[in-house]
């Protein structure tokens, strides 16, 4: 399938150049990418990849909510028009791209025009690296070394191992089970109503265990 028609592809902003934008957007950029800012986000497909989008207009009521007072460090934003004018900024920096968005799907497509507009929708283009994701491979390292001396473990500390994989079993299950009724309240919504909806929309998006919950129903 040729190029034109999944229209142009997006421009990506090297990470290098985006970390040299400025200490002010690079701390602003860093806050709306964290779970702090409570910026609302979504998976999506572009360029056939999986990426984050987002509302114009969260983005700027992301940087007006308290989270964002918290840290002196960042630049100060009192005003709808001054947290809008900092969103325009990280749009010209290349932070995130313009895209267009089919009604009820995920594809996107980049949108030739960067004009940054509240209704319009932006892919992430600029990645935080977490500090948590270094320890997260190092943990996973340590995991499999335990693994390896498993034989060699006093007995209270083996029996113990046993419990939590009971435990780790059930919210296995707990998992399924909720799987199986949102997929219920669907068909049953469908059959009943001719429309849909789903329970823990995000159940099995790319996101944290919260936000995984995070909205109840959509």
């Amino acid at each position: 399938m040729g190029k034109d028609c999944c229209g142009p592809e997006a421009p990506v902003t090297p990470q290098a150049v985006l970390q040299a934008a400025g200490a002010s957007l690079l701390a602003i950029a860093t806050f709306l990418r964290s779970p702090e800012s409570k910026l609302k986000v979504r998976q999506g497909t572009m360029d056939g990849r999986r990426v984050d989008y987002f509302k114009g207009k969260h983005a700027v009521n992301a940087l007006l909510r308290d989270p964002y007072k918290k840290n002196p460090k960042r630049p100060e934003i009192a005003t709808r028009e001054a947290a809008e004018e900092q969103v325009v900024e990280l749009l010209k920096q290349g932070f995130f791209v313009r895209v267009d968005k089919a009604p009820k799907s995920k594809s996107l497509t980049f949108q030739q025009h960067q004009v940054f507009s509240q209704d319009a929708y932006y892919v992430w283009v600029y990645e935080v690296h977490q500090w948590w994701a270094k320890l997260a491979g190092f943990g996973i390292l340590g995991v499999i070394f335990a693994g390896v001396l498993f034989p060699l473990w006093p007995a209270f500390m083996r029996q113990g191992v046993y419990y939590l994989s009971l435990v780790a079993l059930g919210l296995i299950g707990v998992f399924f089970a909720i799987a199986i009724l949102r997929l219920i309240i669907w068909l049953v919504l469908k059959v009943s109503t001719g429309r849909s909806g789903w329970l823990f929309p995000n159940l099995f998006a790319d996101v944290g265990v919260i936000e995984s919950f995070i909205p109840t129903w959509e």
